[in-house]
């Protein structure tokens, strides 16, 4: 029996309502606007049952879904000519008779992958990944079966993100972790097996944010802190070790008196407008440690040249980022590498050290 996650529609809806009564600096920007056309009646006529090997799903566009083998192309293939369909179905199906041609076998690449993600751990004392298994809820289509414990290429992704971490804070020592575009709640998930005590603030937009905590609900239980009940307050309780709120993106100035010891933002703040990214980064720049940033830092996201277009009206860049977090010196640049050992084309890694 496959291990589904529940649906609270009533939940999505208040989330819906609250960012239309929000700010405008808190609402989806141009390039999620566009999305949340496609999001909202997809959860609304399917729900979240088996979204995890959902085919052709708007969720996917978040990371919320695990396919196999396509999980390939939609993980590199971010140019323009593989954005349609019928295009990542032509090298789908390429990748498949290269595969059979010369005598590869995918579960083989799986395994050389997840070999290659526990070395990279290994490498700077991170926590091993062996130490925990992906979460089955929503039904992965994407399992990759390591001895008796599972995983999923996208798990071993955000493994890997957490290995690049580690070398530049001890993680046993973090405290509090918010993350600005959550996306499905996976990273968090990678993060706390490892780290249980740590306390993780999540900010984003639905309908994002409604997947990440009905998802995250199902595998702990007993350490998230609902939507419903965060809109209330306006201080985070004392008591939050191990817990996981869940804040919509209107909520972030209640980190004004906060300790942060790591912010992160994995591939959202580029899909936001200069003004949009100083206004969330004007908090982080005083209340933050360390900052974790994964974005397409050369380029930026692409211009929506007309109306409907996936894209932004402005580009953020990594001089937006250094206007912004003037507190902090960057340690490091590297181009992002996902788990077969290659680059992801565009992305770097970036962590950033208050000085």
């Amino acid at each position: 029996m496959a291990l589904q996650v529940s649906d609270d529609l009533q939940l999505l809806e208040l989330m819906l309502k609250n960012t239309k009564d929000a700010p405008n600096v808190y609402k989806p920007t141009y390039y999620w606007d566009v999305h949340e056309k496609k999001f909202v009646p997809e959860l609304k006529k399917l729900g979240l049952h088996n979204f995890r090997r959902r085919k052709n799903s708007i969720l996917s566009s978040f990371g919320a879904t695990d396919l196999a083998p396509s999980f390939y192309i939609s993980l590199i293939s971010r140019w323009r000519i593989f954005k349609s369909d019928f295009m990542r179905k032509l090298l789908n199906r390429i990748i498949r008779i290269s595969f059979y041609l010369v005598n590869i076998d995918i579960k083989d690449m799986e395994r050389m992958s997840f070999e290659f993600v526990r070395m990279q751990g290994e490498k700077v004392g991170a926590k091993s990944i062996d130490k925990f298994e992906a979460s089955l809820f929503g039904n992965p289509e994407d399992i990759i079966k390591i001895g008796k414990k599972t995983y999923t290429m996208y798990i071993l992704y955000y493994y890997l993100r957490y290995v690049y971490c580690c070398n530049y804070i001890n993680f046993d020592n973090v405290k509090v972790i918010v993350e600005l575009g959550c996306g499905s709640g996976k990273q968090v998930e990678v993060i706390k097996k490892l780290h249980p005590d740590i306390c993780f603030l999540l900010f984003d937009i639905p309908p994002q944010l409604y997947v990440a905590e009905q998802y995250l609900k199902s595998v702990f239980p007993d350490s998230v802190v609902s939507y419903r009940d965060t809109t209330s307050i306006n201080l985070i309780p004392e008591e939050r070790k191990g817990k996981i709120f869940i804040f919509g993106n209107w909520k972030f100035p209640i980190l004004e008196r906060e300790k942060v010891d790591l912010f992160w933002n994995a591939a959202s703040l580029q899909e936001m407008e200069p003004d949009v990214v100083s206004n969330y980064l004007g908090y982080v720049n005083k209340i933050a440690d360390n900052v974790f940033l994964q974005e397409k830092m050369v380029d930026g996201v692409q211009i929506a040249m007309e109306k409907g277009d996936i894209g932004v009206l402005k580009k953020t860049k990594l001089e937006d980022y250094k206007k912004n977090l003037t507190n902090f010196q960057i340690l490091d640049l590297s181009p992002c590498m996902y788990p077969m050992g290659k680059q992801l084309e565009g992305y770097s890694d970036t962590f950033w050290k208050r000085v």
